[in-house]
């Protein structure tokens, strides 16, 4: 159910209601609307859906479950559109990304895929009939859409994959673009775009090696396309966590994310910054990245309120958003 019939569901709730509600049930119609409310600002994507489980925490869910959730180019757009928003969305503290129906990803649309590599071959554009312009063509195309995928890596906003069952091809350089990895027991993963002739482009071979640690692995992974199961995943470092079924998967990984929202976001944000700073540069750079960094944020409010909470033994403090 989308935001807007969400929204009237419950005012239709309250306005046939038999009987006065109940304070709890009161409380939670009121949870329920302004999550609804909040979330029609992402209420125009035709192939992600995204809701707000939590205060500060959205669920982005590939919406496309008759394809088996296989990226097109308009679910590209709209991931890239949609993660830049939440980059914005001071709201927003951390992300799920999970997939609906049978599968998280098929990977790519290859009839979407063929369709635009059709148009490049066959294109009675004369601009088209050189092979420099149809290799700047291609590559503009690919660029399009690793910055889809990088947009979730570059948003400050933690993101948590919730994984289930396959998980192919640009399925894979999604996950890799987000921050920690879930997935269900029956998961599994696959770089199968060497079965298609082609090496994979939108961002796997540039992360997985980093996320893993095992190159040996990466290699044999995508030299052969062969699935990788959940337990094995677990064990190489992709995911951190396997769960019985796909709910749980997105159950657990909204626990994670609510865990995370709670905290200070001057310092969760800050600390994605960092690691992701400090993975690409050196130990030097690094360091003196968070020198610069910290001495206009150790100036935050957040500081003092966290602080003065652990010293005193107090619940958590209320932050501002950011």
């Amino acid at each position: 159910m989308n935001s807007i019939k969400l929204i009237k569901s419950l005012i239709g709730q309250v306005a046939t209601a038999s009987r006065p509600l109940t304070s709890p049930e009161v409380q939670l119609l009121r949870r329920n609307y302004s999550a609804a409310a909040y979330t029609t600002r992402y209420a125009d994507y035709d192939h992600i859906q995204v809701t707000a489980p939590h205060d500060h925490v959205l669920h982005v869910e590939l919406n496309r479950p008759e394809k088996r959730n296989a990226l097109n180019r308009d679910m590209f757009r709209e991931i890239h559109a949609c993660f830049q928003e939440i980059a914005n969305d001071k709201q927003c503290r951390a992300v799920v990304i999970s997939g609906s129906g049978s599968m998280f990803s098929a990977g790519i649309d290859y009839t979407d895929m063929m369709e635009m590599m059709t148009s490049v071959v066959s294109s009675d554009q004369p601009q088209r009939d050189d092979i420099a312009a149809r290799a700047k063509f291609i590559r503009h195309m690919i660029v399009l859409l690793q910055n889809s995928f990088s947009s979730i890596a570059k948003c400050h906003k933690p993101t948590i994959a919730a994984v289930h069952s396959g998980c192919i091809g640009a399925g894979v350089d999604l996950i890799t673009a987000a921050d920690i990895r879930y997935a269900s027991s029956d998961a599994y993963f696959s770089i199968r775009e060497v079965s298609i002739g082609m090496a994979a482009d939108l961002g796997t071979l540039q992360r997985l090696p980093k996320i893993v640690g095992n190159d040996s692995l990466v290699r044999e992974l995508a030299f052969t396309g062969r699935d990788l199961g959940a337990k094995e995943a677990k064990e190489f470092g992709l995911i951190s966590g396997v769960f019985g079924s796909s709910e749980n998967t997105i159950e657990g990984a909204i626990d994670l994310a609510r865990s995370i929202a709670s905290r200070s976001p001057v310092a969760v944000q800050g600390t994605k910054v960092s690691l992701n700073y400090s993975r690409d540069h050196s130990e030097k750079d690094g360091l003196e990245f968070m020198q610069i960094w910290n001495m206009c944020m150790l100036q935050s409010e957040d500081l003092i309120k966290a602080t003065t909470s652990v010293a005193t033994k107090q619940e958590a403090p209320e932050f501002a958003d950011l």
